[in-house]
């Protein structure tokens, strides 16, 4: 997969060697409270698990799984995006997480909207979904922000979540 880029950011598969990056973001409770039916945050052991999970994943599937998104500026890591088949349906997902040190400045959007547009033009897909918890207003905002209008709430991952959707234009 050739990286995607943004005005500020490279988003590119990850790779074994970005263990760090992902305990720096999924050893944090906080970051990690929301994805699927909640989680705690992640050991580096089970970072380390967990990144060879993606590495193969993105292997099998180019293009799909969580993408390693850093500053074009410095390399900086910013955080994870992707595009996920939805456990429980036929839908596929976007989905983003980043270190707490990074929210709030926008991030979270510019990676997801080069995601869903990657999603539609490269991949072409027709539609995908977002899904959030209830109280998980910043996401929501992150979804509407890129085009997602909100459809009816539905069961996903053991739980009432926001879904919100996008189709091909």
């Amino acid at each position: 997969m050739t990286p995607l880029e943004t005005p500020r950011l490279v988003l590119r598969h990850f790779e074994r060697g970005d263990v760090g990056d992902l305990h720096a973001m999924d050893g944090d409770d906080r970051v990690m409270r929301f994805l699927g039916s909640g989680m705690k945050g992640r050991t580096r052991e089970e970072c380390v698990a967990a990144l060879a999970r993606i590495v193969e994943r993105a292997a099998g599937r180019p293009g799909y799984g969580l993408l390693h998104a850093s500053l074009r500026d410095g390399g900086g890591f910013v955080g994870g995006c992707g595009l996920f088949p939805v456990p429980d349906g036929d839908d596929i997902e976007i989905a983003y997480r980043l270190p707490c040190s990074r929210w709030g400045n926008g991030f979270a959007t510019e990676m997801a909207a080069a995601v869903l547009a990657h999603g539609f033009a490269d991949l072409g897909l027709e539609r995908v979904v977002g899904l959030t918890w209830p109280v998980n207003a910043p996401s929501q905002r992150v979804l509407e922000k890129i085009g997602m209008r909100r459809e009816d709430d539905a069961e996903h991952y053991g739980l009432t979540m926001r879904v919100y959707a996008a189709t091909r234009a």
